[in-house]
């Protein structure tokens, strides 16, 4: 893009072709207010707040609206403009009921911002005192229509970054409110529980029940860092309090990883299990309190006499995979150079045997790199999405596909036996009986080549102009996408991972040479387990003969307690958790473990990118870090 000169405020000044006013303005320090506009929505002018005058032009224009051209001449604060603004301002607080004393918002309102900036101590109309409803009934966030603006911010951030579409105005005239689908509560709409319309709103009106009378932001402290829930590794903005998370915020929700999903956003908020926060050591039956140093000294004497005694793969190791990499490094330290046991595994550790034997199906060496980023999802204009349903496991997966299908009105192809979030937006559902999914994928494969798929589609239950429908369709597409997820992992069957590569590979390859494919992995750093630190074998380990075992669960809220059925012959079971639970009352030693918002460390993303985590919050006291804890059992193994 090429320069172009203005002049503000009889001051030159530069920007971009393709910039607009409000743009220039802001990139060169000068100040416009606005209420409607936020960064990487659509601009649509409907504060009027913005309004600058520019010559020859013969009233105000909306700055946010006006393309910048080459030796405009502009005005942004003469008196008849900072009238106007007074008035629009007073226009807004008579319209609605905005008594900012008893607001949720008070001191972190744009429009109390602004009232106070144009010292707007009274206001020269009469009031409207209308008596508008508050939603409330959905999980996370509250809707008090009394202080809306009809700003458009929410309804915009709906369906411009999480493409649900779920907000839009209802009404007309005066009545003119926000509304959920068919003038629904928004906790019985379609709405995906992003967040995105709290973070875009300017007043209380859309507000999280976690923050509600919280504090001011000069009160809170910023922290900035990722996401570890689901292994995308989304960036995050914290607001801490007294040691609490009050609010999760994206940095910048127009970014490609920038929309933020109800677990990260909200559930790392709420922590109401009950929380292990002194070791633990089960005497007669029942668990005693006890000294950290006591329980450790206790775990490596065990291990060391049990091993001393059955050998060394008579102690056996089994983590989760939603710790640190720092955490899985130590652990496998532990484990296999210090104790010299080969039983040690994730508790995902089927799910990674099963793709990397699909991928050597395919090619010999089973590298995660051949899958793409989930990025190329936003530029796919068909998405076939197998076995997976990720607007609830990767919610933010599932919103770059509703993105695709929005804006590149990309067509999605549903193979699932069961009903999943896409079904009713699918162009085609292939639905194959049980257990025939691999039989399905070679029969949509056979007809992409224009082979005759009539046997291997009714073998999986579908009909040939299903098939046929779904194939024209994949064919025509420049761009297509495959996400499979847990329906076809579950199945551990590695061809049918090798039946969806060669389905990618009929498809064709991104520019950088992977195929167009993603596997949602089933935990937060699932790949920084399996490729990073390389915990998983290639065979499951035989558990029956084990005398000793080492279980870190930290809050993995999926452990499920049949995982300790393989250990009921253990002479000794440690067990590191953040929270009790039927697994840890299995347990002769149970240590504390971090959760989520208070973990630190580097965590590898599902296509393979590094992220750095920062502690939100610090854990009780006493609870260290895994990787601490971990390595401190070593030294004390190793002192023996």
């Amino acid at each position: 893009m090429s320069k172009i000169t203005l002049t503000i405020n009889d001051k030159q000044v530069t920007g971009q072709e393709g910039d607009t006013v409000l743009d220039v303005c802001r990139n060169n320090g000068i100040e416009v207010p606005t209420l409607c506009h936020f960064k990487g929505l659509t601009d649509i002018g409907a504060c009027r707040l913005c309004l600058v005058e520019i010559e020859k032009e013969r009233r105000p224009v909306p700055s946010c609206t006006y393309p910048a051209r080459d030796g405009l001449v502009i005005r942004t604060h003469t008196e008849k403009l900072e009238t106007n603004r007074r008035q629009i301002l007073e226009l807004m607080f008579a319209e609605r009921n905005h008594l900012c004393p008893y607001c949720v918002a008070s001191g972190d309102c744009e429009l109390q911002s602004l009232a106070y900036k144009y010292q707007m101590d009274n206001v020269r109309y009469d009031l409207s005192w209308p008596a508008l409803e508050v939603d409330s009934l959905h999980q996370h966030l509250v809707i008090d229509h009394n202080r809306c603006i009809l700003c458009g911010r929410c309804i915009r951030a709906c369906d411009e970054i999480a493409c649900a579409h779920t907000l839009d105005f209802g009404n007309r005239g005066w009545k003119d409110m926000v509304c959920a689908d068919l003038n629904q509560s928004l906790g019985q709409s379609s709405c995906i529980s992003c967040g995105a319309c709290f973070q875009v709103c300017p007043t209380g009106a859309i507000s999280a029940k976690s923050g509600t009378y919280r504090g001011k932001p000069e009160e809170f402290t910023g922290v900035d860092s990722a996401c570890t829930i689901c292994g995308i590794g989304c960036s995050i903005n914290a607001l801490v309090k007294d040691n609490k998370v009050v609010r999760i915020d994206s940095p910048d929700l127009a970014s490609s990883r920038g929309l933020l999903c109800y677990k990260g956003r909200f559930e790392q908020i709420y922590d109401k299990k009950n929380r292990i926060t002194k070791p633990l050591m089960k005497k007669d039956g029942k668990f005693e309190a006890c000294t950290l140093d006591h329980a450790l000294d206790a775990v490596a004497a065990k291990f060391g006499e049990i091993r001393a005694k059955h050998g060394n793969d008579s102690v056996a190791g089994l983590t989760t995979s939603q710790i640190s990499n720092e955490s899985l490094k130590a652990f496998k330290g532990l484990m296999i150079e210090t104790i010299g046991t080969t039983l040690v595994d994730t508790l995902d550790g089927d799910s990674f045997r099963v793709i990397h034997q699909g991928i050597t199906k395919f090619r010999n060496d089973g590298k995660l790199d051949i899958e793409i980023s989930p990025e190329e999802i936003f530029k796919a204009d068909c998405v076939l999405v197998a076995g997976a349903d990720p607007l609830t496991t990767h919610p933010v997966i599932g919103a770059a596909v509703l993105n695709a299908y929005k804006k590149n009105k990309a067509n999605i192809i549903v193979l699932d036996a069961q009903k999943n979030s896409f079904a009713s937006r699918s162009a085609v559902w292939l639905k194959p009986k049980q257990g025939k999914e691999e039989a399905a994928i070679k029969a949509l494969t056979d007809s992409l080549k224009k082979v005759d798929a009539g046997k291997s589609g009714k073998d999986a239950g579908l009909d040939a102009e299903t098939l046929v429908d779904a194939a024209k369709i994949i064919a025509g597409s420049k761009n297509c996408v495959i996400i499979y997820g847990e329906g076809i992992i579950k199945l551990q069957n590695p061809d049918v991972i090798a039946a969806l590569l060669n389905l990618a590979a009929v498809v064709g390859k991104s520019d950088k040479g992977s195929l167009k494919i993603i596997s949602l992995k089933p935990q937060g750093n699932s790949r920084g387990a399996w490729e990073t630190v390389g915990l998983c074998g290639m065979q499951r380990a035989d558990m029956s003969k084990v005398k000793a075992a080492y279980i870190v669960f930290a809050d993995d809220g999926m452990a499920d307690p049949k995982v300790l059925d393989a250990f009921k012959k253990t002479e000794f079971l440690a067990i590191q958790a953040s929270y009790l639970s039927p697994i840890t009352e299995r347990a002769d030693v149970v240590l504390p473990s971090p959760i989520a918002i208070e973990r630190e460390g580097t965590y590898t993303t599902l296509d393979g990118k590094s992220v750095s985590v920062s502690r939100l919050v610090n854990p009780p006291d006493g609870t260290k870090q895994d990787h601490e804890t971990i390595r401190e059992i070593s030294q004390r193994f190793k002192a023996r």
